[in-house]
């Protein structure tokens, strides 16, 4: 039986048991503030309502509504994993879109209100104001309970940021949920297991950090951090931290206490409460190399994890990537795997397209220079030439965020003269001619860089830090098609 039939069946199952109750949903709307750009009331004609099992491309129950009627859906199914969307019109067309995160109705318990954002469709929209505003760079992630974290950094001072801020999208709010061990230049990844691993970088002294700290984001004495004496990790500076697809995480490469690269790979198993950490005898990198990206390339148990570019012991770009396979606990020998870059690059993003392909974007060159030159790598034809960046986009510390349908959101970042811009693109692949398409999309209304990116569960992107004054985040918001 496929999914929606499932739904189907669930559907029919929770409105027959429970006689003559209707269950009503009614939503906590949140929208941008009347008169911005992306404010979705109140010149809409209708809204219509759905309820429909995430991931799923039919509506379970659908209501039209008329201008000033009561947002209330009836009928709604018990279930799990089940979201309510809301699509916006004016003289018929879509122009506002919304979408909870994932809920249960259940028998028995009172029906949820869930937390809606409501906006104008491919706009972005100022939000709520986090705790650290002004953060440059840091780590962004994901929480498995589709919230967004943001993880260390500097503030306007150039001091390591401690605070942890959580945009929790079902509430609607930014919250700190904890403090850590000021470092510069840490990396951060999640656990499978959904704890946050944050090690190595540098104290405010410039002595490395010898404590790995773990955050659990919810447990039943609320959210807390525990702290590992001598990782394996202490000396390592801004290594690049990937999730295998089994949960455990591996930290490739970054610099040493002198700034050089190295070539040294740490992995941190979850081991009940605790973690194991060891670094791997028979794997390390070729090139040792700082300003790389590690990007696993599928989700398969045992998937390998691509390394790509930075910059090597000579201070040169690296053209040759890496490949780290799991099972075996080493890299791929060179005369198995050795593609080259079409520019060999430092300082760029490089993220997975649904077809497996993954793309790589910007960056710096051999003499410092911006590239623009866009490449996708397959196992199939390695690096090629996949397109151009547009002359006024980041082409350095910009944001890179993959959209539910697949597309990725470019946004800010610094320009060829190393100034903030506020532009921001999607990119999308041509199944047909393999190449991307680059449009250009609304504008940030601050110019920003070095800042985080999150795509939160409801399928909306929220963008945190990053400006030169404190300033609210700004939140983007996908078509409802590209969401289901």
């Amino acid at each position: 039986m496929s999914r929606r039939d499932v739904a189907r069946v669930v559907a029919a199952l929770g409105l027959a048991g429970c006689g003559d109750e209707v269950v009503v949903i009614a939503p906590v709307i949140d929208s941008p503030p009347a008169g911005s750009g992306a404010a979705a009331f109140p010149d809409l004609d209708t809204v219509e309502l759905s309820i429909a099992l995430a991931g799923e491309p039919d509506n379970l129950v659908t209501a039209t509504f008329r201008r000033g009627e009561t947002l209330e859906l009836p009928g709604v199914p018990y279930g799990e994993n089940l979201v309510l969307h809301m699509i916006g019109r004016v003289a018929g067309s879509e122009v506002a879109a919304g979408r909870t995160c994932p809920f249960a109705v259940r028998a028995g318990e009172p029906p949820p209100a869930p937390h809606l954002y409501f906006a104008r469709t491919v706009k972005w929209a100022e939000s709520a104001t986090p705790l650290s505003a002004l953060r440059d760079s840091g780590t962004a992630i994901t929480d498995l309970d589709g919230s967004g974290l943001y993880i260390g950094g500097l503030d306007p001072g150039a001091l390591p940021i401690s605070g942890v801020d959580r945009f929790d999208t079902l509430r609607g709010r930014f919250e700190e949920i904890a403090k850590l061990v000021p470092r510069r230049n840490g990396g951060a990844a999640q656990l499978g297991d959904g704890r946050i691993v944050i090690g190595g970088g540098t104290a405010q002294n410039g002595q490395p950090v010898a404590l790995l700290e773990l955050i659990t984001v919810e447990s039943a004495a609320g959210p807390r951090v525990e702290t590992v004496q001598d990782s394996p990790l202490v000396g390592h500076s801004a290594p690049a931290m990937v999730t295998l697809s089994d949960g455990r995480v591996v930290a490739f490469g970054g610099t040493d206490a002198a700034s050089a690269p190295i070539g040294q790979l740490v992995e941190i198993s979850p081991d009940g409460a605790g973690v194991t950490q060891r670094v791997l005898q028979r794997a390390a990198l070729a090139i040792p190399r700082k300003g790389h990206t590690a990007t696993r390339l599928t989700d398969d148990l045992g998937a390998p994890v691509l390394i790509v570019g930075g910059l090597d012991t000579a201070n040169e770009p690296v053209a040759r990537a890496e490949l780290y396979k799991p099972f075996l606990e080493e890299l791929a020998p060179p005369t198995q795997f050795a593609p080259l870059m079409v520019v060999p690059r430092r300082d760029h993003e490089a993220v997975r397209l649904p077809d497996g392909s993954v793309l790589i974007v910007g960056g710096l060159d051999a003499s410092g220079n911006p590239v623009r030159t866009l490449e996708l790598f397959t196992f199939d034809s390695g690096f090629v030439d996949a397109g151009t960046l547009p002359a006024n986009a980041g082409v350095i510390d910009f944001s890179v965020t993959q959209l539910p349908d697949g597309r990725i959101l470019l946004a800010g970042g610094r320009d060829a003269s190393n100034n903030a811009v506020a532009t921001a693109f999607i990119v999308r692949l041509d199944p047909i001619g393999g190449r991307l398409d680059v449009v250009t999309t609304d504008r940030l209304a601050t110019p920003r860089a070095r800042h985080q990116a999150t795509l939160l569960c409801d399928g909306t992107v929220m963008l945190v830090g990053g400006t030169l004054i404190a300033a609210p985040a700004e939140r983007y918001n996908p078509p409802a098609a590209g969401r289901r």
